[in-house]
């Protein structure tokens, strides 16, 4: 989207049943219809694609200024059917502002079900859609108190500051539906668009004009991405054809979860950029005679940071005249440790950023600036992984500014070990926090604060993803340093 944060669905977890409908959910897990190496199909490649969220709602749309602009849209749809004759009975003839087609856009994306429209905004992971696992249909009707509260944790999710276009994995374990709706991908495909608003993908992913050189990996048109993989920085990992691809093939690797061109095309992004290419087969002939060979091997890039860290691969055919198969892939000759290829949802997104839940559509009154974030019945908590969380929660949603920008402070999802206990949840469940509270006023939280039962977690694939530059980083992260990447 350059509506993204994306649900990796930035919301990913989403079912891949409701992207392919009933003839999809056959095939819709590694165990049927998949190869042996374990890449998708291509209609479920395609489906992923969809689910995966991504961040990129500016936050701007959610102050308390733009809230209060759009109060009277908001109470429209917290009272009022989710569709086009619903929504044109409110505008009466009156073109939408800016602020509401966004708000409308992302949660139109977070509520409806693909194949949905209202206004031109699509829908995407249908948390109230018609589907068996969702909080009501709220295309057809009103939405309800759940409705309402996982939408808001939705769009929560898919906020940043720059309104840049970030893949992150959304995940919520407390409620059973939760559970249904945010189901983590088996795989991650490879990002093609960068993060930047109207930077746009490499250029090796469009088509090949007549007479570009064939057999040459350094081509710069013609690509495919396929999947992403794990490594641990500084480690060799060997990739090969894999059993279901027979055909010659090149390959071209590249750090992080997005695609790139050639080592000559530079991306100029810490985020991606080239790492090795080559043509692979598994015929010695070919092997002979066109200068491929049978493995590519490279050194898993480096993160900046601890822990390991992804490499995307992208593919194409030596030959324009003879296409690649849809399942054409490569394989790792040695799996073990931290590689993986493909590697899922879980194991590329592991860097737990905090929780986000609320009600944007409650009747509450702001007391903040207009700028102010996380205002009204927003709210937001962030994990332990932080130096300085609260440097990283205001660099995400505010820009920069110090924790004076929010409205509702966010605090530790968990307890720090502190008296009186600070944590604004109440546990974590298969790594996604549960019961999480608002903050307690300065009078003390009450004896039983009201918490929510639908809140989402955001796992990131690296701790600088939503940072608006990598030294604002490095202060929220200590681990982190631009000089290791």
């Amino acid at each position: 989207m350059n509506t993204s944060a994306s649900w990796m669905k930035i919301v990913s977890p989403l079912p891949i049943c409701a992207a392919l409908g009933a003839a999809g959910c056959a095939v819709a897990g590694p165990d049927d219809g998949w190869t042996e190496d374990g890449a998708p199909p291509e209609p479920i490649a395609e489906a992923l694609e969809r689910m995966m969220p991504r961040n990129s709602l500016h936050t701007a749309v959610l102050s308390a200024g733009a809230l209060l602009e759009n109060e009277a849209l908001i109470h429209h749809l917290a009272s009022s059917p989710l569709n086009n004759d619903s929504l044109s009975r409110f505008l009466a003839g009156r073109p939408m502002r800016a602020s509401e087609k966004e708000l409308l856009e992302y949660v139109v994306s977070c509520a409806l079900d693909p194949g949905r429209s209202v206004h031109g905004s699509k829908g995407e992971f249908g948390l109230c859609g018609a589907s068996g696992p969702a909080h009501g249909n709220w295309f057809t009707a009103a939405p309800s108190r759940d409705c309402q509260e996982v939408v808001t944790a939705c769009v929560l999710a898919r906020a940043n500051s720059l309104g840049k276009s970030v893949r992150i994995s959304a995940r919520s374990t407390q409620d059973a539906r939760d559970r249904e709706l945010f189901k983590l991908a088996p795989v991650v495909p490879v990002e093609k668009e960068y993060r930047e608003r109207g930077a746009g993908s490499a250029r090796s992913f469009s088509a090949c004009p007549a007479g570009t050189p064939e057999w040459s990996s350094a081509r710069e048109c013609g690509w495919s991405g396929r999947s992403v993989g794990t490594c641990m920085p500084g480690e060799r990992v060997t990739l090969r054809p894999s059993s279901a691809t027979t055909a010659p093939l090149m390959v071209r690797v590249c750090k992080g979860i997005h695609g790139c061109d050639s080592a000559s095309s530079p991306t100029g992004r810490w985020y991606a950029g080239h790492v090795a290419e080559g043509i692979l087969s598994s015929d010695p002939l070919i092997r002979t005679s066109r200068g491929a060979a049978a493995e590519l091997s490279f050194i898993c890039p480096s993160s900046g940071a601890t822990g390991p860290w992804s490499f995307a691969v992208m593919v194409a055919p030596p030959s324009l005249s003879t296409p690649l198969p849809a399942t054409a892939d490569v394989a790792l000759r040695t799996a073990g440790g931290y590689r993986r290829y493909p590697a899922s949802e879980a194991e590329v997104f592991t860097v737990r950023e905090g929780a986000f839940y609320g009600n944007l559509f409650a009747n509450a009154i702001s007391g903040g600036s207009a700028t102010a974030m996380l205002s009204r019945a927003q709210y937001a908590c962030y994990s332990d992984v932080w130096t300085r969380p609260m440097a990283h929660m205001a660099d995400r949603m505010c820009a920069g500014r110090d924790e004076a920008c929010f409205e509702n402070l966010p605090g530790p999802c968990l307890d720090t070990g502190v008296v009186p206990p600070n944590g604004l949840c109440q546990g974590k469940l298969d790594g996604s926090y549960y019961g999480c509270a608002p903050p307690p006023d300065e009078d003390g939280a009450p004896e039983e604060p009201t918490r929510s039962t639908h809140v989402v977690t955001v796992y990131l694939n690296h701790p600088c993803d939503l940072a608006s530059d990598v030294n604002e980083c490095q202060k929220a992260y200590a681990q982190f340093s631009p000089n290791r990447l």
